[in-house]
C-alpha cells in the first residue's frame, strides 16, 4: 500500500490534483489507514499513473476520468493506450489521410484486447473528435471520414466474429437515430460472445422493428438512445416491441437511455454490457 505522498511521487500528479481527482470524479477510493490516512494499492496506482498520461496528452481531466473508470476492470490493465501522436484519430481526420487513419486504427486494435479498446481508447477518441468538431478543428467532412473509418474497422470485427447459433437479437438505432459507432463495438462485443446478433444500423423505421422481430423470431433487442431527439423514436420501439406475443425484451445503452421505460439498461461498458447480456441468453433469463 502507498501513501498519497508516494503516489504523488510515483504518478508525477500533486497531492492536491489526487484529492481532487478522488472526490469529483472517483478516479479511485483509497483505502483508509487507522489514523484515517489513504492507501492506495497497485492497481489504483496504475489507474492514477493512466489519468496522468491522459491530461498530460491533452485529454480533460472529466474525459480522462471516464475512461480510466470504463477500463479498470479485473484482469486488465487500467489504460493501455493513450491519445498521444501515433494513435491520435482526431489528427489522422484532421490529415484527410486514409492510410494514416488507417494505421492508428490498425495499432489501437494490435496493442490490446477489443474489449479495451472498445471501452477505453475508442470512445475517448470519438469524444475528441466530437469536441474537435464542435470547436471547429477539423471539418464536418473532416469528422464523417474518421467515423466512415471507424465504421469499417467495427464492421470487419463483427463480420468475422460467427455466432453459435441461437434465437436473434436486433441491434440497432430507432427512426432518426445517427450516431451508431458505439453500437457497433456492442454489437461485434455479442457476436464475439457468440449471440446470434443481427445489426439493423441508423435511423431504422418503427415498423420495420416489428416486422424483422416477427421475420427472424428475435428474443430479445439493443436501441441506442443517445440524444435528446431519440428519446420519443425510442420509446415507441420499447412499446411496440414488449407488446408483441410473445414480447421481446428490449435494453438500451446511450446517454439518454435512463429517460427509457419499459427496458433495462445497458452497462456504460459496451465489452462488460455485451458479456452480461451473452449470460443471460445462455441462462435464459432475457
Amino acid at each position: 500500500m502507498y501513501s498519497v505522498k508516494q503516489v504523488s511521487a510515483l504518478t508525477g500528479a500533486t497531492e492536491a490534483t489526487l484529492r481532487v481527482w478522488e472526490r469529483r470524479y472517483g478516479v479511485v477510493e483509497p483505502a483508509r489507514s487507522a489514523a484515517g490516512y489513504r492507501l492506495y494499492d497497485d492497481e489504483q496506482v496504475a489507474v492514477l499513473r493512466a489519468m496522468v498520461a491522459l491530461v498530460n496528452n491533452g485529454v480533460p481531466a472529466s474525459l480522462a476520468a471516464r475512461t480510466v473508470r470504463g477500463t479498470s476492470v479485473q484482469g486488465h490493465s487500467a489504460i493501455p493506450l493513450v491519445p498521444g501522436a501515433t494513435l491520435d484519430l482526431v489528427s489522422a481526420a484532421a490529415e484527410l489521410d486514409p492510410e494514416r487513419v488507417h494505421a492508428v486504427l490498425n495499432e489501437a486494435f494490435a496493442a490490446t484486447s477489443f474489449d479495451d479498446v472498445v471501452d477505453g481508447w475508442l470512445p475517448a477518441e470519438l469524444e475528441r473528435l466530437g469536441e474537435a468538431w464542435q470547436s471547429g478543428r477539423i471539418s464536418v467532412a473532416q469528422e464523417h471520414f474518421a467515423s466512415a473509418a471507424v465504421a469499417r474497422h467495427l464492421s470487419a470485427h463483427f463480420n468475422d466474429a460467427q455466432p453459435q447459433g441461437g434465437v436473434a437479437v436486433l441491434v440497432g438505432l430507432p427512426q432518426g437515430g445517427r450516431h451508431e459507432l458505439m453500437l457497433l463495438a456492442f454489437a461485434a462485443c455479442l457476436r464475439r460472445a457468440g449471440v446470434n446478433a443481427i445489426y439493423l444500423g441508423a435511423d431504422v423505421p418503427l415498423d420495420d422493428w416489428k416486422t424483422v422481430a416477427s421475420d427472424v423470431g428475435a428474443r430479445a433487442a439493443v436501441l441506442g438512445v443517445h440524444l435528446e431527439e431519440d428519446v420519443a423514436a425510442a420509446q415507441a420501439v420499447v412499446d411496440q416491441l414488449t407488446a408483441l406475443r410473445p414480447p421481446v425484451a428490449v435494453r438500451v445503452g446511450g446517454a439518454r437511455r435512463h429517460r427509457i421505460s419499459g427496458a433495462r439498461l445497458l452497462d456504460e461498458r459496451v465489452s462488460q454490457a455485451a458479456a452480461a447480456m451473452a449470460r443471460d441468453l445462455r441462462a435464459g433469463a432475457v
